[in-house]
């Protein structure tokens, strides 16, 4: 027997064929391109992030050489006070 997957939302089922239709391929090909599109795309949108992130990052530590020697808290104790506001 093989793997089944059951979709039992009407509107997922005609959004499947649809796409199937018009691609000229199986449901089942038309699933899999659609779910392995979609994570490649959320590893993509992850990877941007990331990058973004450490460029932040890099340009923090280029602007202030000390924060390279901190932890998140100290740095965040260094930026707030007790209350939560810009110190």
């Amino acid at each position: 027997m093989g793997v089944q997957l059951n979709i039992k939302d009407p509107e997922t089922v005609r959004l499947a064929r649809e796409l199937a239709d018009k691609t000229g391929r199986s449901i089942t090909e038309t699933i899999r391109g659609a779910l392995e599109q979609a994570i490649a795309e959320r590893e993509a949108d992850v990877k941007r992030r990331s990058a973004a992130v450490r460029a932040l990052v890099a340009e923090a530590h280029r602007r202030d050489p000390t924060l390279k020697h901190q932890n998140l808290k100290e740095v965040m104790d260094s930026i707030y006070d007790e209350d939560g506001l810009p110190a």
